[in-house]
């Protein structure tokens, strides 16, 4: 019903009555009327989004979800807004309607929830072979430091973000030499932001390899569930200081993850993934206005801004090292006194595991110490 409104609202915009009410859109082709409709859609979209992300009510409040009901009729306009008036012009000059009722038939997996349910059983996505491109052309190998229980839940933290962590995150969730090869029985969930999922066929490509909503009542059912999580703590506030000159962690502010950790009882394991930040060339590193734009892009939208030369990754040689477990005891409501303690155990674990290889591995080898801040 509602694709066949969008889809008449647009035939009587070109109607005399309509020339009155809306002289602008009378003067383009119903084919453009579709797209500045859909773009006037995005748009309130865009600005409810925002609204929402800010009141954190996309992520649940009191570490639960927003009403299922209501997330799925958020869904539902999301899906409508963005791709309906595109369905509705393809159906236009095919012989016979088939984008509307895909997209009807797809709504029922869109709307399905999974990622703040565990994810979904059927990992395909962590066997394609464009894994395997990835894996020869920044030559990426896994190196474990110790054995780890399977049947315990762990914490894997991954540095640095880099621009993209491709190396550690490819070299963690791919089937072939995976963490699931290394650590046989310790099977792991990655994390995305909420509004990833919102994002048709790309959250699929996530669920498809693993990826899990990072709201935290999403990432507690998780390990209540015996399974493991990797994520970036440093996330897109470490991407700004992405600098092949250098590695640096963005740590000190990022107890979230540590008190994750203290409430299920899970363990600790700090991961560096070597020459992550050589994988692109950026623009005006040591520019203080281009820096300035992009803390102030990435205050505003959560992400961050990469100026890079390059699209494909550089080649270059990543080693993903992983460290020993850090041992958690299970406490139901931490104080910030525990918080503090492990989260500088962990900072101290993390600089010891890149001391001991950062000369072995490092390229160049006469890079400084891992700053972390």
């Amino acid at each position: 019903f509602l694709f066949l409104s969008l889809s008449r609202s647009c035939d009587r915009l070109h109607t005399e009555n309509a020339r009155h009410v809306f002289p602008f859109f009378s003067l383009l082709p119903p084919a453009m009327n579709i797209l500045y409709l859909q773009a006037l859609g995005l748009l309130v979209l865009g600005i409810a989004s925002h609204f929402i992300e800010k009141r954190a009510a996309m992520r649940g409040c009191h570490r639960q979800p927003m009403p299922s009901w209501l997330d799925r009729c958020f869904r539902v306009l999301f899906l409508v807004v963005l791709l309906g008036p595109s369905a509705v012009g393809v159906d236009r000059v095919l012989p016979l309607p088939l984008a509307v009722p895909a997209l009807v038939v797809y709504l029922f997996s869109y709307i399905d929830l999974s990622e703040q349910r565990g994810g979904r059983s059927n990992l395909y996505a962590r066997r394609w072979i464009i894994w395997e491109w990835f894996v020869r052309r920044l030559n990426i190998k896994m190196v474990k430091t110790v054995d780890l229980d399977p049947s315990r839940a762990y914490i894997f933290g991954v540095h640095p973000h880099s621009v993209l962590p491709f190396g550690s995150m490819i070299a963690l969730a791919r089937q072939k030499d995976g963490i699931s090869e290394i650590f046989p029985g310790v099977d792991f969930r990655t994390l995305a932001a909420t509004f990833c999922f919102y994002v048709p066929l790309y959250r699929d490509i996530l669920l498809w390899g693993g990826v899990v909503d990072a709201a935290r009542y999403s990432a507690h059912r998780v390990l209540a569930a015996g399974k493991s999580l990797a994520l970036v703590p440093g996330g897109a506030t470490e991407a700004l200081y992405s600098d092949p000159r250098k590695d640096v962690v963005y740590l000190k502010k990022r107890g979230g993850f540590i008190k994750l950790a203290l409430e299920t009882g899970a363990s600790l394991v700090p991961v560096f993934s070597f020459n992550e930040n050589n994988t692109y060339e950026l623009l005006g590193i040591d520019n203080a206005w281009i820096n300035k734009a992009k803390r102030k892009f990435q205050s505003v939208f959560g992400i961050s801004l990469p100026l890079i030369k390059n699209i494909v990754p550089r080649k270059c040689n990543i080693t993903v090292l992983i460290g020993g477990p850090i041992q958690c005891p299970q406490v139901d409501t931490p104080s910030q006194q525990q918080i503090d303690e492990y989260l500088e155990k962990y900072c101290n674990a993390l600089k010891e595991l890149y001391d001991t290889h950062r000369e072995k591995y490092n390229e160049p080898p006469t890079k400084p110490p891992l700053e972390i801040i």
